[in-house]
């Protein structure tokens, strides 16, 4: 059994289409993509495990900090605040 599914909003039954509604805090478009995950909680990776997904993690980082332009430290820090206050925050 999967642990995503993929729909188009104007495909989804008004229940469904109500319940993502919700989760959102937002009317949908029809021709609007929604996507669920499922994701089994597991302890975190330690020792070499950890080393091998940093060194994995790390190229791509650089790779996507790299396409940046003209931001500065104080603008990015900004932006990740941002991003962990709406996900802390975001879930009812």
């Amino acid at each position: 059994m999967p642990d995503y599914s993929v729909h188009k909003a104007g495909d989804l039954a008004r229940d469904e289409r109500l319940l993502v509604e919700r989760w959102l805090g937002r009317p949908l478009s029809n021709d609007e993509t929604i996507g669920v995950n499922a994701y089994r909680p597991h302890a975190a990776p330690s020792g070499n495990e950890r080393e091998i997904l940093w060194q994995e993690i790390m190229p791509q980082a650089r790779e996507i900090g790299s396409r940046v332009q003209d931001a500065n430290e104080k603008e990015i820090d900004a932006l990740i605040d941002e991003a962990f206050a709406a996900t802390r925050g975001g879930r009812g």
